[in-house]
């Protein structure tokens, strides 16, 4: 690293104090010779004494002055001193009010040719007595600071020299600007339609394509690191952006690039002597970043005017664990128009991490800290079991879980040194800071797919563990020099499910942590080769039902085999519901591992742009058994986490509950239930079914009347929509031959089943008058669609007469009295479908051999069974109340009525005292507890 061309604050001070002194004496003898007029003559000398007591070069100045429109003239005027993103300022005469030229500092800032990019965050105004500084997006904490006093506010002026506090939230806006800056320089390059819609035929030439798209990558990470280079102290500052504007042009910069990659190449005393003198002054990078030749671009006034636009912008303040994941998207057309607004939030990112290692480290840290009897070799040690390890993101995209576990583990090694110097005696750091500061970016390894993200996360780790150095050297006045390139992140190009990780990942001295957010691919929509993938790393353990990201749980478990270590991943919520969770958990405990921490469904938030948030988990996986385990559950999607007790432990459900694996099961567990079936199934070509638009016709026909059914399909249920059907289970065959309607209809269904490709239902075509599939109960019923909205609080189930026909979109059980309608109405049984039922999509699925015959209904009594069934019945009553309401609309999560939701909170305190509840349960958490105590009861049985 480059030393730093700031000064320190005694010598900045010591300046401020010297230019006081001689501007207070200049401005007296102006007084003396009655000159006020000064501002033309002395503003830049009085600029550029004041810039270099930070130790910043009048000639960076010079660059920056500049001619800006004003918004009330609309004429041309000259900016004193302008660095983009940073300061505006303005000198005006002495004795002159200064809210005039912050006036004029407006006008300017209004207007229009200072753009997003450059806009400054501070303005100094100055009448050569006075200085006013005042932050732009805060006009109520402007200070005024007399020339006399200046060097005791060296502290309000750090932002000069990049050491102001920048909030998170200034970092991430900051990190979508430089997102849409390189988005716009990559337009302007390779044209706005460049990226292929999803689904369009392979390129003629694919080895071309990928030779294209290598050197695309190369390009803009390459300009991406001179970019940030001119801000972050790796060369003087602002040498790339002065090479750009006095050295380049459109037509030139292509080739003139390509000759400075090869200087950036090229160790200084084997360079030639006839280079530039700008060019000359990059420093030797080295690191295999500008090591490969590649084709000169011939480049567009636009995509010269983008590159000074991106020069502009201050790199430094982005947050590089959160630009790694957006600039991977700049490629693509939909992600350009997003704006970057689409990230890996640092919160979420901490959620994997924080459990699987950092907080420990992080605790550890602090308490060594606070502790006056700890040992320096305490310290070290610490130091040495994080250096000892191996940090692996195998699905690791721009490189963001990376970026931002290397900078946290750098702040405690950073926190713990500063502590070590604090200390002194037998704890003072060696004179070579590099001996001390161990943690390394050559112990973090990524597998990427894509050559784009890959040599993003190469790039980034890189400014990370820049900006991680430039935090030690702010702390400690030193840190090791990474100029040129000798130590690398290691990112492997390549199908992490088709990778050897034993072989791919070094043996560490410590342990082997992996983390990260693999791709979320469902069972139904993996590629032929994603299926293939999957087979191979399951082997024998392979289940169709498994989501594309368990293939990353597979690869752990076989990496972990022989060396020790632990590993979390973000998922899709789908691995803990329904059937994928025996398929998935049962080899992980089959290995030995237990959970470490989850967090159950929250909204993450998409890298794809324009989709909405994923519901997803957190699960992180030891086999250490002491280790206490840690859960988190969220009141709704959008909610904050909320860390709960763990009493039992966190199963595979993510519930404080016994270890149990719920598979399909051929009847139901508790033998007060009765089994459920699928609705009647039709198989008519729709010629059994009686639409609306032709239910006059129907019914005018005295003999096809007297066989209309009402028919309920899931629709029909749940939205009130009103069909019927032929139920012809009866018919007289002569009235069939008196009935045009029957004739007619009964005949199309004959064809229509003699035409299929399967043979039972050719068969069926002997019995067109009757369903394919005939389940309808013999007394009333209750009716539970197969398929229900995500948004219900409550399953939308209906009390069907037996005069009702079920379509197959509906499952039936016989009943009666109403007791099922009010166990499957209630809380308790929505939290089981939620928990092992599965879903579809996002929806709700219903199943009878998952849901209902696993459905752990304890032995209960008479009196119970009536509450239940009295408590089922007032919800009925409740919703005739409303008879023009559907379901889905008593059921609108933002419109159900107080008298429904009273109805169910009464028919949920009968049904939670039936499951053993003593008191008054509040949340799934609570209801899920008992119902796999009670699970784990009925199956010892």
């Amino acid at each position: 690293m480059r030393p730093n061309d700031y000064l320190d604050r005694q010598t900045s001070i010591k300046k401020l104090t010297e230019f006081s002194h001689y501007w207070h004496t200049q401005i007296n003898q102006w007084k003396r010779d009655g000159v006020t007029n000064v501002e033309r003559q002395y503003a830049i000398p009085f600029w550029t004494d004041f810039l270099s007591c930070f130790g910043i070069n009048a000639g960076r100045v010079a660059l920056f002055e500049r001619r800006a429109k004003r918004a009330n003239t609309q004429g041309a005027g000259f900016i004193d001193i302008f660095m983009p993103a940073m300061v505006i300022g303005e000198a005006k005469s002495l004795g002159r009010d200064l809210d005039i030229a912050q006036e004029q500092v407006d006008d300017y800032l209004a207007g229009g040719s200072i753009n997003d990019a450059e806009f400054p965050k501070f303005s100094i105004v100055t009448n050569f007595e006075t200085f006013k500084l005042q932050q732009l997006s805060d006009v109520s904490d402007a200070i005024e600071i007399p020339l006399a006093s200046i060097a005791d506010y060296y502290d309000s002026f750090l932002f000069l020299i990049g050491k102001e506090t920048i909030t998170k939230k200034e970092e991430e806006e900051a990190s979508i600007h430089a997102a849409q800056l390189m988005a716009d320089l990559y337009t302007s390059i390779m044209g706005e339609d460049t990226d292929a819609p999803v689904g369009e035929e392979a390129p003629e030439d694919p080895d071309e394509e990928d030779r294209k798209s290598q050197e695309t990558s190369i390009l803009m990470t390459r300009l991406l690191f001179l970019l940030y280079g001119d801000d972050a102290n790796l060369w003087e500052a602002d040498l790339f952006y002065r090479w750009v504007e006095e050295e380049t042009t459109p037509s030139s910069l292509g080739a003139q690039l390509n000759q400075l990659f090869s200087v950036l190449n090229t160790p200084v005393n084997r360079r030639s002597k006839n280079i530039p003198d700008l060019m000359a002054q990059f420093p030797y990078v080295n690191g295999s970043l500008f090591a490969d030749a590649i084709n000169a671009e011939f480049f567009t006034p636009e995509t010269h005017d983008a590159l000074l636009q991106a020069c502009a912008f201050r790199w430094n303040r982005i947050s590089v664990s959160v630009f790694g994941a957006m600039f991977q998207l700049v490629k693509s057309k939909e992600a350009r128009r997003a704006a970057g607004e689409h990230y890996t939030s640092e919160k979420n990112i901490l959620k994997t991490i924080g459990p699987l290692f950092l907080d420990e480290y992080r605790g550890r840290a602090d308490r060594l800290i606070a502790n006056k009897s700890t040992r320096a070799s305490q310290f070290d040690a610490l130091l040495d079991e994080m250096a000892s390890n191996i940090y692996c993101d195998p699905a690791c995209g721009g490189g963001n879980f990376l970026n931002l576990a290397y900078a946290k583990l750098r702040e405690i090694e950073t926190d713990v040194l500063v502590e070590k110097q604090r200390r002194g005696g037998e704890f003072t750091a060696s004179l070579d800071i590099s001996f001390d500061q161990k943690l390394s970016i050559d112990q973090f390894w990524g597998f990427e797919i894509n050559w784009w993200p890959a040599k993003i996360a190469e790039t980034a780790m890189f400014l990370v563990d820049h900006q991680a150095n430039l935090k030690l050297a702010q702390a400690l006045g030193d840190a090791p020099e990474r100029l040129p390139i000798k130590i690398t992140a290691h990112i492997v190009h390549g199908n992490a499910l088709q990778l050897d990780w034993s072989e791919t990942l070094p043996e560490p001295k410590g342990q082997t942590f992996l983390f990260g957010n693999p791709p979320f691919i469902g069972q139904y929509t993996k590629t032929k080769e994603q299926t293939a993938d999957m087979k191979a790393v399951w082997g024998k353990d392979y289940d169709g039902y498994l989501d594309y990201v368990t293939g990353w749980h597979a690869q752990a478990l076989k990496l972990f085999t022989d060396r020790t270590g632990e590993f979390a991943y973000v998922t899709t919520n789908s691995i803990t519901q329904g059937q994928p969770v025996p398929a998935l958990f049962g080899p992980i405990y089959r290995e030995g591992w237990r959970i470490k921490f989850a967090h159950r469904t929250f909204g993450w938030d998409s890298e794809a742009p324009g989709q909405a948030a994923v519901h997803c988990v957190i699960v992180g996986f030891t086999r250490d058994n002491a280790v206490k385990q840690r859960l988190w559950e969220y009141a709704s999607p959008k909610a904050e986490p909320v860390e709960v007790t763990v009493k039992t432990g966190v199963n595979a459900y993510l519930v404080d509950g016994p270890d149990v694996l719920v598979g399909k099961r051929s009847k139901p567990l508790s033998p007060l239930l009765p089994p459920v079936r699928f609705g009647s199934k039709p198989v008519d070509g729709g010629n059994l079914i009686v639409e609306p638009a032709n239910y006059d016709e129907v019914m005018a026909d005295t003999i096809a009347a007297k066989y209309v059914r009402p028919f309920v399909g899931a629709k029909e249920l749940i939205r009130s929509i009103n069909r019927w059907c032929l139920w012809l289970e009866d018919v007289d065959p002569s009235e069939i031959a008196k009935s045009p309607i029957l004739k007619e209809r009964l005949e199309k269904v004959a064809v229509m089943r003699a035409a299929s490709s399967k043979a039972a239902t050719r068969e069926l075509a002997q019995t067109p008058a009757l369903f394919a599939e005939n389940h309808q109960p013999d007394t009333d019923y209750v009716g539970i669609p197969a398929h229900f909205s995500e948004t219900r609080k409550f399953l939308t189930v209906a009390h069907l007469p037996v005069t009702a026909i079920c379509g197959n979109a509906n499952f039936t059980a016989p009943d009666s009295d109403g007791f099922l309608f009010g166990l499957i109405g209630s809380s308790m049984f929505m939290a089981w479908q939620k928990a092992v039922g599965g879903r579809i999509k996002s929806d709700y699925r219903f199943s009878n051999t998952l849901t209902w015959n696993n459905f752990p209904l304890p032995e209960i009594d008479e009196k119970l069974r009536q509450q239940i069934i009295t408590a089922g019945k007032k919800i009925l009553e409740v919703r005739a109340l409303r008879p023009e309401r559907s379901l889905a609309e008593h059921y609108n999560p933002l419109a159900m009525s107080p008298e429904l939701l009273k109805a169910h909170a009464a028919l949920d305190k009968v049904v939670d005292q039936a499951f053993g509840a003593t008191r008054k349960l509040t949340t799934e958490a609570q209801r899920l507890e008992l119902l796999f105590k009670n699970y784990q009861e009925l199956t010892r049985a």
